[in-house]
């Protein structure tokens, strides 16, 4: 082979090479541009379900802390009114418009063959608690209604967000 039918053997051969290699690269930054493409579409995809999750939860979160305030409020108006009926009760038990008593044990032991109509008509010892007294029992009680009513605001705030979120419990 002379250099003269070689060297334009070689320039067609190198030219081919560096159309193929072009070629290549085209066919390689495409199939980048489409990975890169399709990876922007998933974040731009994954960007949006997130933010319509956060929405979702943010909505649930206003729901639920709103029926929590309903429900405190709720709560402080029983107490409100609960306290209400103490003082009018200790103020009626303090003029003596209402009397607290007990019944006593008597010294005599009641008929075992006692019946209905009997029991009916049948007189109770009883003693008189003084004002004091029927306050103090009546706070005690009052104190026990009070955790009740909060235990049972409680109850509900647990079921309020247990449902709000949808947990499942077991």
């Amino acid at each position: 082979m002379t250099t003269t039918t070689w060297r334009p053997l070689a320039a067609c051969l190198l030219c081919g090479a560096i159309a193929g290699w072009t070629t290549q690269g085209w066919r390689k930054d495409a199939s980048i541009a489409a990975l890169q493409l399709e990876a922007a579409i998933q974040t731009a995809t994954a960007a949006t379900e997130l933010a319509q999750a956060t929405a979702r939860v943010l909505t649930l979160e206003r729901a639920a802390g709103a029926a929590l305030a309903q429900r405190a409020d709720h709560l402080t108006q029983d107490q409100t009114h609960a306290k209400t009926e103490r003082d009018r009760f200790n103020a009626d038990l303090r003029s003596g418009a209402v009397r607290l008593s007990i019944p006593i044990a008597s010294g005599q032991c009641p008929a075992t063959a006692d019946t209905a109509a009997a029991a009916d008509h049948r007189i109770e010892a009883r003693a008189e608690l003084d004002a004091a007294t029927a306050a103090a029992l009546d706070a005690i009680a009052g104190d026990g209604d009070d955790a009740t009513r909060q235990l049972n605001a409680c109850i509900d705030a647990y079921n309020t967000v247990r449902n709000t979120y949808h947990v499942q419990t077991e």
